[in-house]
């Protein structure tokens, strides 16, 4: 029995981590433990499927159950999604008590997950988990471990609040741009990962002028880490707290 080829690559996954990956793997071991075990559970049963179908078709893709707090992708489809890893960016007033950190946007390397996400939804929840205590990509950082996906485009913001998405990593690679504005929010689940202070909230964007492609909604997704500390004592005037998230980008055909 021939396994798809996707499978494939998350059995050999292994054998082709960057040496930094593993370089303090056991403070982390549990998560990818968990992935591991979901791989091979995956792989064990595609042995048994007569024709086993793996294609890439993001038609299959839905949010994960607990986005359903949010508004719906109404009238859109799945177009791709993407692992995000990068920092949520602060500023602080002063270092006292009195004051709360104020946002002022993100940067982070967008990875394509849409295969992982239309195949194994299972695994696609785990990654922001793992991908959180890989060390801080640089920004033309090309593959991700634990399953090696691309680099596919980078998140920022255009002003305070404007969330960008450049999709368009190479002329080769030409994912289109979402200019995008906030939509709605609700905290993550209880059982997020927190790192330091707290999972960030799931976001609902719509786009806007400026948008390039069919985009016409993003939602960001199990996010892990992220949130700043309740308040700005004994905090720079600027910092940043690293963090990662799943995004899922629907539009129209």
């Amino acid at each position: 029995m021939r396994l798809p080829s996707l499978l494939v690559c998350f059995a050999a996954v292994s054998l082709a981590q960057p040496t930094r990956f593993f370089d303090d793997i056991y403070n982390y071991s549990e998560n990818l433990a968990e992935f591991y075990s979901k791989v091979s559970e995956h792989i064990n049963n595609a042995k048994y499927q007569s024709k086993p179908s793996m294609g890439c078709n993001p038609s299959s893709i839905t949010l994960p159950s607990y986005a359903s707090g949010l508004p719906g992708p109404t009238g859109v489809s799945p177009m791709y999604v993407a692992l995000g890893r990068g920092t949520q960016n602060y500023t602080c007033a002063d270092s006292t008590e009195n004051t709360i950190p104020v946002s002022i946007g993100a940067l982070a390397n967008l990875y394509n997950a849409t295969c992982i996400a239309a195949n194994f939804p299972d695994l696609m929840e785990m990654l922001p988990n793992i991908a959180y205590n890989i060390p801080l990509p640089d920004f033309e950082y090309t593959a991700l471990p634990p399953a090696n996906i691309d680099l596919m485009g980078h998140h920022f913001f255009y002003d305070s609040t404007t969330p960008e998405f450049n999709l368009d990593t190479t002329t080769s690679k030409q994912y289109g741009v979402a200019m995008t504005k906030k939509q709605d929010s609700i905290d993550a689940p209880s059982d997020a990962f927190k790192g330091e202070y707290g999972a960030v909230v799931w976001l609902y964007l719509s786009t806007t002028t400026g948008t390039v492609g069919n985009y016409k909604s993003v939602y960001r997704v199990n996010t892990a880490g992220g949130n700043p500390p309740a308040t700005c004592k004994g905090m720079p005037s600027a910092f940043t707290m690293q963090y990662s998230a799943n995004y899922y980008f629907f539009g129209s055909s």
